[in-house]
């Protein structure tokens, strides 16, 4: 009972802290919201009724004001006039207050005033008839006081309003027992009668990022103009910005649309949940008729996300561990459709997640493409061990007859036609075509030649690309940093496309250490000797991916590394998780060197280090 309690008044707590941690947010973007919009509108529609009067110019200025290396303007006046037999005065120019430098407004207000005071020409200014008091000479609406502002205030109050909704949304902790005994239903989203996609937040998440984005290039295109016309072409480098504004905003709509013309679309598992060391199999229900020349792409991939905690700072880093492609089977109705799909899942991957910490998790994605807007949605699934779970049970207990229900095998329901995607088990022509394995008398001597890299080509032209555009750049007038950092990143990358293209490796292994080797244009440039002793092991590091259409393609390097956290790389760019991982099953069984887990670096060995210490 204490526990709950504890357990309770820490969930309260944390309610609390993210409400008022959120709040602030949003106060602070309603306030200004308050200040610089609400303010204005509210005015220009108390001026509605107001009344043109010609008024007498008695002084005129432009205020210039210095801030942070950057000047804004304000341009000022005084006038009188006459109305209903008695003499006024005013002060008021513009319906927004305060200065600034967004556009000429203030420049050319100031030049138009300034000419008809030299004249001593009347300008038209606007009097409250009720308040004689109140008067100003332009009261039309800035949009560009309005779009920026109203923007940046919509940020702020959404990021508020998203921190305390979580903050209350928190989900319910899962029944121990549930989790133990049928963690398939450990989650109220895994559904035997349907599991919805993450359509909905990623649509916000493209929402808010185009609002993001554009409120930060917005006063590129308003200061564009003008920086134009001074000769100062730097700005254009701002047009990035604005086209990635403008490419967030066409992928929002996109998404909007998708989410319009097919709405949710559930995933139904059969069997549910799906099974390692088995199918993953089941359909998506559409309720209209979709078109018979419709392709539908799947892809099962398992992740995995890991939350590790350093301080007060928390590092969440998701990574895709393997993948299978498929087909979906269209079956269509008169106002529905069905997309079937079947998957083989290997024995040996691992269950999916009860929680939203680290852990293996299972994700299915689906590519609709059809005439029109087309289908592309996620979803997150169970995959578990059923059959194991069902064996111990029964060795257990008599609730062998329920999981036995919950997990039935049949697959009945899914059309003959359907296809199973199988995974491929052996990738030894692969590898014998990316490397060369000798077995010697004392060891084995493992040769990667030059040039193996796929990515090695890819990353050379966008670096040289990249680089290019930098250089461009510096002939635009822009400012020295930009063209300098732009070539700088771009030939960076352009070398080391380069140098993979370049570098062969030669490792030797035998019982009493390894001997390893680089080579660039087929002459040797390094050479290491270790001992076996203080060795942590074999390891794979994720060394990149690249993506054509619906399909990623990861790449990974097979590392060994010691007790200092040094590296050798044995081999590099092995295309897909499973060829790497059966490259390193390969390697331990011929030279008997352990098997780590997972890549560390030399800062994570010697934090750990420290608190073994």
């Amino acid at each position: 009972m204490a526990r709950t309690s504890s357990t309770n008044s820490s969930n309260l707590s944390s309610k609390i802290g993210g409400t008022l941690f959120g709040g602030i947010f949003f106060a602070f973007g309603f306030g200004f919201f308050l200040a610089f919009i609400g303010t204005a509108l509210s005015d220009r529609v108390a001026m509605q009724n107001w009344q043109p009067l010609q008024a007498t110019l008695t002084n005129v200025k432009l205020e210039r004001n210095y801030s942070d290396g950057s000047t804004t303007y304000k341009a000022t006046a005084t006038y009188q006039f006459h109305y209903q037999g008695q003499n006024y005065h005013g002060n008021r120019v513009s319906l927004h207050a305060g200065s600034d430098n967004i556009g000429g407004y203030q420049n050319d207000m100031h030049n138009r005033l300034k000419r008809a005071f030299s004249s001593n020409r009347p300008v038209t200014v606007w009097v409250n008839p009720t308040n004689p008091f109140e008067s100003v000479i332009d009261r039309s609406v800035r949009w560009s006081m309005i779009i920026f502002p109203g923007l940046l205030c919509s940020v702020f109050m959404i990021i508020g309003g998203v921190i305390v909704y979580y903050s209350w949304k928190k989900k319910a902790e899962a029944d121990p027992a549930t989790v133990s005994t049928t963690p398939w239903l450990a989650k109220e989203e895994w559904s035997p009668t349907g599991i919805n996609s993450n359509n909905k937040m990623v649509l916000g998440l493209w929402w808010f990022g185009a609002l993001f984005v554009n409120t930060i290039s917005s006063p590129i295109l308003f200061q564009m103009p003008k920086a134009l016309s001074r000769g100062e072409y730097g700005i254009l480098v701002g047009l990035l910005f604005v086209a990635i504004g403008f490419f967030l905003i066409y992928k929002a709509i996109q998404k909007t649309l998708e989410q319009q013309r097919f709405g949710r679309v559930p995933v139904i598992l059969s069997p549910f949940p799906g099974q390692i060391g088995g199918r993953v199999a089941g359909h998506l229900d559409f309720q209209q008729q979709l078109d018979k020349t419709s392709k539908f792409k799947l892809s099962l991939k398992q992740m995995r996300t890991v939350v590790s905690r350093s301080g007060n700072k928390t590092t969440t880093s998701t990574s895709s561990v393997w993948e299978l492609n498929g087909q979906g089977t269209l079956k269509s109705g008169i106002n529905a459709s069905r997309v079937y799909f079947a998957f083989e899942v290997p024995e040996s991957m691992e269950e999916s997640r009860t929680d939203d910490g680290s852990g293996y998790w299972w994700s299915l994605e689906v590519h609709g493409d059809m005439p029109g807007i087309d289908f592309k949605r996620s979803y997150e699934i169970p995959v578990f061990n059923t059959v194991s779970r069902a064996e111990d049970s029964s060795a257990s207990s008599s609730s062998s007859v329920v999981l036995s229900t919950n997990v039935s095998s049949s697959s009945s329901s899914q059309p003959s036609d359907v296809v199973t995607a199988k995974p491929q088990t052996d990738f030894s022509n692969q590898l014998e075509n990316f490397l060369d394995i000798q077995q010697l008398a004392d060891g084995i001597l493992i040769k990667q030649a030059a040039g193996k890299q796929k990515m090695a080509v890819p990353t050379a032209i966008f670096g040289f690309l990249f680089g290019a555009i930098g250089i461009g750049i510096g002939f635009t007038g822009a400012p020295l940093i930009f063209p300098i950092v732009f070539s700088a990143f771009g030939f960076l990358f352009g070398a080391i496309g380069i140098n993979m293209l370049i570098t062969g490796y030669e490792t030797y292994i035998d019982q009493v250490g390894i001997s390893h080797k680089v080579f660039r244009l087929g002459k040797e440039r390094k050479h290491l000797v270790w001992s076996k002793e203080g060795l942590l092991g074999l390891c794979l590091k994720e060394g990149g991916s690249s993506s054509s259409g619906a399909k990623t393609t990861e790449y990974f390097d097979i590392l060994l590394q010691n007790a200092d956290g040094e590296k050798i790389n044995i081999s590099n760019g092995i295309e897909g998780r499973q060829a790497a991982n059966q490259l390193l099953d390969s390697l331990h069984m011929l030279t008997g060197i352990t098997i780590n887990k997972e890549y560390k670096s030399r800062l994570q060995l010697k934090k750990e280090q420290m608190n073994r210490e």
